[in-house]
């Protein structure tokens, strides 16, 4: 029997290789344990080779635990197995990863400070233009807005509610430990990981320039085992996101403007303003889409609308015309017969509009041994926008390697660079290439009537005046901008074992961009029938950036027992330099020759030129102490010296952070809740950041190199003779800025870790403000620069990861959900002194009615939470539906009005609330609407994995904030006389509807019901404001990783892995709103979209 039993629980040798299940790579350094030993137990436990094998002894009845730190710990039933092929799943993020900081790496076990660290999980699947994009909604503690559709463009990122009062402030870029001015160029398969420093502690080890945090982008390496070789191809469709905002047919256009003037004559008339009067009678025949122009008989004249007479009747037999008979406004008895032609809204749409494509190749050499290792990726992207003439196109370069010179000596070296075209579309709204600006808004609610064709020839018309309102089919060739961009990044790294523990590391590293704009406008006729524009203006603007950065430091590591010590200290030194060049020209020969040469004006080439540099000089110093891994201590040390200031030149910033791993404590092991909550890890840390990027950095003006040093500059000619002077009063006095950030935060490992859980709270103090103010004229300088001013952020950053099921074998089912949530308040703790109330900065006196007094709200005052996106507003009360109504109010007066006497009302205009009861409507009225901020940020994702195949969703959301849509409003108050409306006109106040809850239209509203001025730029009415709340499906992948067991049968080996996956990305927001942007709050004019994207891609690996 004993027999028996001895033979039934024989141990015997267990073989076998891990893989990565996505690339089919053998993974090296895999721990490999029975369940319920350890590695540190060498009969027990064993960690694969650099080939992925492990050979480990177990018997049938045990279960082996594979682990590797990024992946899904995997345990597979041992059984009658000898020999296993084990696949491992990229996993989410661990307590025990380690992760990217400042000048090195640490585990997550001993981290003290709050970083925040995104994987190639998030990000392989979407072809992306700009890295920036793949942070949003990834990650707590920083708010992404992409504010454009242009292919390439940089989303605005800001950490923890950024450092300066109107809520602002971009973080440091670090690639590859290479400074670099942004995100842009960087190609996204080429990076391996992204981590977050947020809190002061964290980036003190960066001083001056880390008061934004900081954004560490490290690009893939090569690793032990077998050169491979990995192609990935992406092909993409992006769909038009059409404007949801349904506008007026051109028949509803012609009467409601028609009645509009109505409006107009009768509001004029009870002014008595007889010339008011006349000019909205002169207006029915006018030069607008609804006019009946004389002009637009003619068959390319710019309307088409025209009264029907014997000489056009034949119009009426023409497919291309409609007919409409509509009563006269200033003539009820008399029926107007019309005749007009009919652009709808999604017939001018795809005029500006394309649906476009995107295709990306990636090529990727790896590999490694003990000797070295490295990574060559090569790359290219050309995407298409959907705007028409905006475009991108990249081809990119990175490599990485390393070498083992000696026992001693590691050499690491990495090169990157990229060429870059960008051409944004030709539609120039708002002085923004139509970017940001109302390019959807001014060429989509153009008049449907408007002629761009002519009617007998079918010719090309360049339509209603200029480029942005113009025919596109006529303009989009008449325009040329693009930017030409070449960046080159390099750093090479030395490491020295000096003894054991003691090592010296040497670095130096740089970037060359250089950037060149051009333009050229050829002739063009202003408008169907306007003038010939033969200006023919063509620009030139050159841009060239060095920088270089130099760095030595000594480390010391030590492990004594339990004790555990790491100390960096060591100095750099760091050199940017610009040179910018400019010309312009115009009057060129020909439209064939862009150049500036080509100019046959008197004056010549006007150029300008202008070059800066700075140097900043630091000492730097960190310690990692760790005592028996359940107390932690990590102390940043940064002294930094900067040409830009002169008497205050050198600052100090420290940085100190403190952690205990509770759950090693013998106590806690003895208690209940160790049971179900692993881990618990209390940290604090407090740092101070300095920060002068008021004084012009990268991207900031270029004068702020020399911001404390007098600019000298022509100011005129006296007596015969030019004269020099100052431009601005200098400060040779000026600081620093200093922010310091006391953060609390707390891991926690659930269930076996299956849920982790990263808290924080923060308290951040901005110092010395750099800030401008206003002084005497009599000085003869309008501002001066100096340190005032103190903000303060305050806010909770929740991070929430979690293995709802383990697969308890290869392939086995998997599912990851992830969520995390931000939330910070600004407040001025501090303000220059003006000798008002608080120290008040642009704040407005409303009425409370609760107090029953008058007090100031919003713009800044010293101890409130600050309030330049707080949005205070008149109050829609109603429309005046009867004479009782107006008579109610007859002494009402509304300030607003472009009337002589403001105390007119009609019938069907708005009614407005009278918050303080005096019969006027002013600013005093105004009540709080929102802001313009999002209080609450924050994404979650969902993972689900089985036999290869993998469902991928990823979701992000804002809330807590008010959106006008100025499409909307615009048109529904027609401002500009012209353009068309939203299809709500048809549903305003009339006779006829005198139960409509819309106000009266009116024929370019002048300021009457829904603005408060003539050109529809002020606040919107409050009631015109909407919820700005979405939550925006951002990315839906499905995908499948052939086994590697399928591969062999299929292509005896020849591929290692295959990947194809299916993505639709930016797909849909689930939102209130009416528009079609709803990611940034404010006046939505009408932005460059984006689109929703659908890609095919795959990747092999050989």
């Amino acid at each position: 029997m004993l027999l028996s039993l001895s033979t039934y629980a024989q141990v015997s040798p267990r073989q076998g290789v891990v893989r990565d299940s996505r690339t089919g790579e053998t993974l090296p350094g895999v721990n490999v344990t029975i369940k319920g030993t350890g590695v540190s137990d060498p009969t027990r436990g064993t960690v694969t080779d650099p080939d992925g094998k492990f050979s480990i002894n177990a018997e049938s009845a045990n279960v082996l635990v594979f682990s590797m730190i990024g992946m899904t710990t995997l345990e597979v039933p041992v059984g009658n197995q000898t020999q296993l092929d084990v696949r491992l799943v990229e996993g989410e993020r661990s307590l025990d990863e380690v992760v990217v900081v400042g000048y090195g790496q640490q585990s997550r076990r001993t981290l003290t400070g709050s970083v925040a660290s995104i994987d190639q999980s998030v990000f392989k699947s979407v072809p992306r233009t700009n890295v920036g994009t793949a942070l949003q909604g990834t990650a707590p503690g920083i708010r992404v807005q992409q504010t454009t559709g242009q292919p390439g463009a940089t989303p605005s990122i800001v950490f923890r509610g950024g450092t300066d009062f109107n809520g602002s402030g971009s973080p440091l870029v670090v690639l590859d430990g290479v400074i670099v001015p942004s995100l842009f160029g960087i190609n996204m398969e080429d990076v391996e990981s992204i981590d977050l420093l947020k809190d002061a502690a964290s980036t003190a080890i960066y001083g001056a320039r880390a008061s934004n945090g900081v954004i560490l982008v490290t690009t893939r390496k090569g690793k032990k085992g077998r050169t491979s070789v990995t192609y990935s191809y992406k092909t993409a469709q992006n769909n038009i996101r059409r404007n949801p905002l349904p506008y007026m047919s051109a028949e509803d256009y012609i009467r409601w403007n028609r009645r509009g003037l109505a409006s107009r004559y009768e509001a004029a008339q009870a002014d008595n303003n007889v010339a008011e009067m006349n000019n909205a009678r002169n207006q029915l025949t006018g030069a607008w889409g609804w006019g009946l122009n004389s002009g637009w008989t003619a068959p390319d004249g710019k309307y088409s609308t025209q009264l029907v007479t014997n000489a056009n009747r034949r119009l009426l037999s023409d497919p291309q015309y409609r007919l409409l008979i509509d009563r006269n406004p200033f003539n009820p008895t008399q029926l107007d017969s019309i005749v007009f032609r009919s652009t709808s809204q999604r017939e001018l749409e795809d005029l500006i509009l394309q649906q476009s494509t995107l295709k990306e190749h990636y090529l990727n050499v790896a590999g490694g041994n003990d000797q070295g290792n490295f990574a060559l990726g090569l790359g290219g992207i050309k995407d298409n926008g959907i705007l028409i003439g905006s475009s991108l196109s990249r081809i990119n370069m990175n490599f990485n390697g390393g070498l083992n010179v000696g026992k001693n000596l590691v050499v690491n070296l990495n090169l990157s660079g990229y060429d870059a075209k960008t051409s944004p579309s030709y539609l120039t709204a708002d002085g923004d290439g139509g970017l940001t600006g109302g390019v959807i808004q001014r060429f989509t609610g153009i008049a449907p009537t408007v002629r761009l064709t002519h009617d007998v020839t079918g010719a090309i018309l360049p339509g209603v005046d200029g480029s942005t309102l113009g025919n596109p089919a006529y303009f989009q060739d008449k325009f040329f901008n693009q930017t030409l961009e070449q960046r080159y990044t390099g750093g090479l790294n030395v490491e020295y074992t000096i003894m054991p523990g003691l090592k010296a590391l040497a670095s130096a590293s740089g970037y060359y961009r250089y950037t060149t704009g051009e333009s050229f406008t050829k002739a063009y006729i202003n408008g169907t029938g306007g003038a010939l524009i033969n200006t023919r203006n063509a620009s030139f603007a050159n841009q060239r950036e060095s920088q270089y950065q130099y760095n030595g430091f000594l480390q010391y590591a030590k492990e004594v027992g339990k004790h555990n010590l790491t100390v960096l200290a060591g100095g750099e030194f760091y050199e940017f330099r610009r040179y910018n060049y400019g010309a312009t020209a115009n009057l060129g020969a020909t439209d064939f020759i862009p150049w500036l040469s080509a100019s046959t004006a008197a004056v010549g080439v006007p150029t300008s030129s202008f070059s800066s540099w700075q140097r900043l000089a630091s000492i730097i110093g960190r310690v990692n102490y760790t005592f028996d891994n359940r107390y932690l201590l990590t102390v940043n040390a940064r002294y930094d010296g900067t040409s830009k200031l002169i008497t205050n030149r050198y600052g100090f910033f420290p940085g100190v952070s403190l952690g205990w791993n509770l759950h090693f404590e013998d106590f806690y092991a003895k208690l209940g809740v160790s049971r179900y909550i692993n881990t618990i890890k209390p940290r604090i840390s407090w740092g101070e950041n300095g920060s002068i990027n008021p004084l012009g950095s990268n991207g900031l003006p270029l004068i702020g190199d020399y911001a404390t040093i007098p600019q000298y500059g022509s100011v005129g000619i006296y007596n015969g003779q030019p004269g020099f002077a100052a431009g601005a009063i200098t400060n040779t006095d000026l600081r620093w800025e200093r922010a310091n950030t006391l953060n609390f935060g707390l891991d926690l490992g659930l269930l076996n870790n299956r849920v982790t859980i990263i808290a924080d709270y923060f308290i951040r103090n901005v110092y010395d403000k750099i800030s401008t103010l206003n002084i005497p004229a009599w000085t003869g300088y309008s501002t001066y620069v100096t340190n005032v001013g103190q903000l303060q952020n305050r806010g909770i950053e929740l991070d929430i990861r979690t293995n709802i099921i383990r697969p308890s074998k290869p392939g086995g089912l998997a599912w990851n959900v992830n969520a995390n949530l931000f939330h910070v308040r600004n407040y001025a703790v501090k303000l220059p002194n003006n000798g008002l109330d608080l120290n008040r900065q642009g704040s407005i006196q409303v009425y409370d009615p609760a107090q029953g007094r008058l007090v100031w709200v919003a713009g800044l005052q010293e101890g409130k939470r600050v309030g330049l996106d707080e949005i205070w507003a008149p109050a829609f009360d109603g429309v005046y539906k009867s004479q009782a109504d107006l008579d109610a109010r007859a002494n009402f007066v509304n300030t607003y009005l472009p009337y002589i006497n403001k105390r007119i009302k009609l019938l069907g205009d708005a009614r407005w609330r009278d918050a303080d009861q005096n019969d006027t409507l002013d600013f005093r009225d105004n009540v709080f609407v929102g802001r313009t901020t999002p209080t609450i940020q924050g994404g979650f994702s969902s993972s689900v994995s089985w036999k290869g195949f993998t469902l991928y969703g990823q979701f992000d959301y804002s809330l807590g904030f008010v959106i006008a849509n100025q499409m909307y409003l615009r048109g529904m108050s027609q401002v500009q006389g012209s353009q068309n409306g939203p299809a709500d006109v048809t549903q305003t106040w009339t006779p006829d509807n005198p139960s409509a809850t819309l106000p009266r239209y009116y024929w370019a509203n002048y300021g009457r019901n829904y603005f408060t001025d003539a050109g529809g730029n002020s606040t919107p009415p409050a009631n015109y404001w909407q919820k700005g709340d979405y939550l925006a499906m951002r990315e839906v992948t499905i995908s499948y990783d052939a086994p590697t067991q399928l591969m062999e049968r299929l292509v005896r080996n020849r591929i290692k892995s295959l990947r194809v996956f299916l993505t639709g990305s930016n797909l849909v927001y689930f939102t209130g709103y009416n528009g079609t942007f709803p990611e940034v709050g404010g006046n939505d004019v009408g932005r460059f979209p984006l689109p929703r994207t659908i890609t095919l891609g795959a990747t092999i690996g050989l």
